[in-house]
């Protein structure tokens, strides 16, 4: 049918264009054949498998501008012409062409895949030669010529062919709305499907072996992607004051010893299991309190009078990604990055997962969600964890819940693990249920429309089943050998209050038979980064390499808490504490009574978490 001319056109042009794409991804593999044959033939063959989704997307945006020429053309009769098509084809090709050539040597490098880093060295032209000149650059350009020649000849004559026979002109109407369409619907390419969250890294992250997840990449998308974001990731926007001196003052407070920090006995408990509950949203305004007559949290209003409750506990930043390397990696939160999102960065942290592991721990991870939201799935990968179960590893009818499956159906997914589980194990479940949209599968036990009533009401579901879980656990035989910590992954705005600080205001809580004291309650300033090195220490695993985490038993230096916001910081302190915004460098909040050494040592905390992201 004459109206189905362009759409063809289209979809056969997008098609093309990943075919290129898969092309080149063989063309990488053989290239770092080493790696490739290392990494095994079946891995390998299913990165060409999860890559296809990343190749469809930038298939997609190459495609977008045809689409629209092809619209035009329904109503301006010079975009009927194939001139047009060719000359965007030659276009398009060249700087294409030099990503996917240039990944090729980038990699075997630098050991990530090609995205817009090596941009900053073409402010130093001779730096930039000396880089590249030991490599054939003669051939390489004869290759790329060739390629390119090649390249542009069949996509013009794929054009050619579908444009030939002349343009209808009856039943224009029905061919533009086709078109149309065909436009609108390259969205759903364009972000990865119809999931929550928009593609990203971790979304064509599949396996734990590095190589077989970057050979996924599709590097013309990474390298664009890398580029909208390039301003960020190279300058320091947060210099506050002279390196020498922020470097001095940073030291002093990270200048830490775990020997205070041991909570059991070493010799009866050397290897205690771990299970890590980082619960969604959970902040410090729901412990302890009633609304409308309801308790919020009466499970871990119990709870927490039974084990070790830190009552001044701080989360690092206000996602569940910061919060993630924040417990995981005792990593500080950035205002307007998340290191989560940066593979190449993210890598590079160190994590309690891997070390975990190492020591002969079988180490799992349960989320009822997508993975792949926020780009965790890249980081949990690289963290090491020998087993992950998230959204699709549910039942259709299980996956009850806008985001998947609600925190109950992944409670009973655990515990029936569990009952297989070998010791010594270490278990994190990520909660689900108290984010938004505040979904929960029983009736509103604090009922309402308004978002505070419907959030609480999600964190009195999720505390019902998590003191559900505690209280399975606490009749396990391995129970007398566990240790089991609960931290929310961040803090919330819900209830309102006045202060920016009560945000970041999170429970921590230590429970299990491997505790040599139980019943207390830790007034210490403590930070959600402090969770790394207190967890490693409790199985006598060395905390150095973690140089954000600090013992908050260890008196001044250890007993303060460090958080950031888009876009400012917050330093608390005992009896004190200061927000300040970076766009105007003022304190914008403040309690107790400040010196300007307290100011100082929050800045310095924002200039060089910084500079260490940077150096990632």
């Amino acid at each position: 049918m004459i109206h189905w001319k362009t759409v063809r056109l289209s979809f056969g042009y997008w098609l093309t264009w990943i075919l290129i794409f898969q092309l080149a991804r063989m063309a990488f593999v053989l290239y770092q054949w080493a790696d490739s044959s290392s990494t095994g033939f079946s891995t390998i063959m299913q990165s060409f498998w999860y890559g296809a989704r990343m190749d469809a997307s930038m298939a997609a945006y190459i495609l977008l501008p045809v689409c629209l020429l092809l619209l035009l053309a329904h109503a301006i009769p010079f975009f009927r012409k194939p001139i047009t098509y060719y000359w965007y084809n030659r276009i398009i090709s060249l700087p294409i062409l030099m990503i996917l050539f240039a990944d090729l040597p980038a990699y075997r490098a630098w050991g990530f895949r090609m995205d817009a880093s090596p941009l900053k060295y073409l402010v130093s032209p001779r730096e930039a030669w000396a880089s590249v000149s030991h490599l054939p650059v003669v051939w390489i350009l004869l290759a790329y010529i060739l390629v390119y020649l090649v390249m542009t000849r069949t996509l013009n004559r794929y054009i050619s062919n579908s444009l030939s026979g002349g343009w209808p002109e009856n039943r224009q109407w029905v061919s533009a709305c086709a078109q149309l369409l065909c436009t609108v619907a390259l969205v759903l390419p364009i972000r990865g499907g119809w999931q929550l969250a928009p593609l990203n890294q971790s979304s064509v992250y599949f396996s734990t072996k590095q190589f077989a997840n970057l050979t996924a990449i599709n590097p013309v998308w990474n390298f664009m992607h890398s580029l909208s974001h390039l301003g960020r990731e190279n300058n320091n926007e947060f210099v506050y004051m002279d390196p020498a001196k922020a470097g001095s003052i940073t030291k002093d407070c990270l200048r830490t010893s775990w020997e205070t920090a041991l909570l059991t006995d070493s010799a009866k408990h050397p290897k205690p299991n771990i299970i890590l509950v980082i619960w969604e949203s959970f902040t410090a305004k729901a412990v302890d309190q009633k609304w409308e007559n309801v308790d919020i949290s009466p499970g871990f209003n119990q709870l927490k009078k039974e084990g070790i409750y830190f009552s001044q506990a701080y989360a690092t930043g206000d996602r569940t990604d910061k919060g993630m390397t924040g417990i995981l990696s005792g990593y500080p939160a950035q205002p307007l990055q998340s290191i989560i999102k940066i593979p190449q960065k993210s890598s590079k942290l160190p994590n309690i997962v891997r070390d975990f592991s190492q020591s002969g721990y079988r180490t799992s991870f349960y989320y009822g969600g997508e993975l792949e939201f926020a780009n965790m799935k890249s980081y949990l990968l690289n963290s090491g964890f020998q087993r992950m179960t998230s959204k699709d590893d549910f039942a259709g009818k299980d996956q009850n819940s806008k985001w998947g499956a609600h925190d109950h159906v992944v409670k009973e997914k655990i515990v029936s693990d569990l009952k297989q589980e070998k010791e010594p194990f270490f278990i994190t479940w990520l909660t689900l249920s108290s984010h938004e949209p505040y979904e929960t599968p029983v009736p509103a036990a604090i009922p309402g429309k308004k978002d505070v009533n419907q959030f609480l009401n999600s964190i009195h579901y999720t505390d019902s089943v998590v003191s559900a879980f505690i209280r399975y656990c606490e009749q396990q035989p391995w129970w007398n050998n566990t240790l089991l910590f609960v931290v929310a992954d961040h803090g919330h705005r819900l209830p309102y209050t006045q202060s920016k600080a009560a945000d970041f205001h999170i429970p921590l809580l230590v429970l299990g038979g491997a505790l040599r004291e139980t019943k207390k309650e830790v007034r210490e300033i403590t930070s959600q980064t402090d969770i790394a090195g207190l967890i490693l220490t409790q199985a006598g695993l060395p905390a150095n390499e973690y140089q954000w985490s600090k013992n908050p038993f260890q008196g001044r230096q250890g007993e303060w808490a460090f958080f950031t916001f888009n876009n400012g910081f917050g330093l608390m302190l005992p009896e004190r504490s200061l927000v300040i915004d970076n766009v105007s460098r003022l304190v914008i909040e403040q309690s107790g009574k400040l010196s300007g050494e307290d100011i100082d040592m929050g800045k310095a905390l924002q200039q060089q978490s910084m500079e260490d992201f940077l150096r990632r």
